[in-house]
């Protein structure tokens, strides 16, 4: 498999690559990266064929909205298709950032349609566009009522204006979007870190109602906030802290199937996602070109079937999981 193939979004005549880009790791999250290095990633990422890349303005509190705008100045249109979010206004702020060298803006959660607006407004202007392919609600768990009262009619008619080709919401849990999916039109949810290698609970419900529903499902965090792509030391990361102890433990006995097969994990991490037809596409992060490269020599890696097997008789994935071919 390659980047450069594509899915439909939904029921939406939208198509975009199988593989994008995650941009959070573009705004500061974990480690600084220099500007320069952050707009070199984005371009590597066209260069391969990761052609979506998906972004917010949680992320560095504008930062990677800023510089995959940057990045993506003077390039063709219909080279690449892009996605960001809203439900979080950003406003100044005297506290430390979260992110060490995020600028002093504080993400405050509005999704009242006058908040979507003006999320919606200032994100084009980091972008340096007119429209966007996707647009999410941003983590609205705790506030699903005004979601769908004021932001889901918000994005449709961003939508049926033209300002965006498809509409969602961007998730951390898939309960959330299924609640969500019952309750109104969306053509996706972006679901971040919720059916990876090391955990499946989303195939039991809520992909299947996806794909029974033509909805379609973006996987983000694909490596569980980097502990699949890493050396499973004790640090590891998942779901943005430090992994607990047995999920490392279960991440560890992966790994030791994968050096079986003499697979890489990561290799394992992205092809297993994109097995499952439910799945549009996955956005791996990468804050340099060099990690674009190693998610496009993942893909390209030739898996032995023997590797699913011996997963599922160990109870490392689950039975009627789908595995590549």
């Amino acid at each position: 498999m390659t980047g450069l193939e594509k899915a439909r979004v939904g029921g939406t005549k939208l198509e975009i690559s199988r593989v994008g880009l995650g941009g959070g790791a573009l705004g500061y999250m974990y480690q600084p990266v220099p500007d320069d290095v952050a707009v070199a990633t984005v371009r590597k990422a066209l260069e391969v064929g990761f052609n979506h890349v998906d972004t917010a303005p949680l992320y560095g509190r504008g930062t990677s909205e800023s510089r995959v705008g940057e990045a993506l100045r003077g390039v063709d249109r219909k080279r690449f298709t892009i996605s960001t979010k809203v439900g979080r206004v950003l406003v100044p702020s005297s506290e430390p950032a979260q992110w060490k060298g995020a600028p002093k803006l504080e993400a405050v959660f509005d999704f009242s349609s006058q908040g979507i607006m003006s999320s919606f407004e200032s994100s084009l202007e980091r972008l340096h566009l007119k429209d966007v392919d996707i647009l999410f609600i941003h983590d609205c768990d705790n506030d699903i009522p005004q979601a769908l009262r004021e932001s889901h009619p918000t994005i449709s008619k961003l939508k049926e204006a033209g300002a965006t080709k498809a509409i969602g919401a961007g998730l951390n849990s898939y309960e959330t979007a299924l609640k969500l999916a019952k309750k109104a039109d969306f053509d996706c949810f972006l679901i971040a870190g919720r059916y990876t290698l090391l955990e499946q609970g989303a195939l039991e419900e809520f992909l299947p109602y996806c794909e029974d529903h033509q909805i379609g499902v973006i996987v983000g965090g694909p490596f569980n906030s980097g502990i699949l792509a890493s050396d499973l030391s004790a640090n590891a990361k998942y779901n943005y802290e430090d992994a607990p102890p047995e999920l490392l433990k279960k991440a560890r006995k992966i790994k030791e199937v994968c050096d079986e097969h003499s697979t890489p994990l990561r290799a394992a991490a992205l092809q297993f996602i994109l097995a499952n037809q439910a799945v549009t596409s996955t956005i791996p992060g990468s804050r340099s070109p060099a990690e674009v490269e190693d998610n496009a020599g993942a893909l390209a890696f030739k898996i032995p079937r023997d590797l699913w097997n011996d997963l599922k008789s160990e109870d490392l994935i689950l039975e009627d999981a789908p595995v590549p071919r």
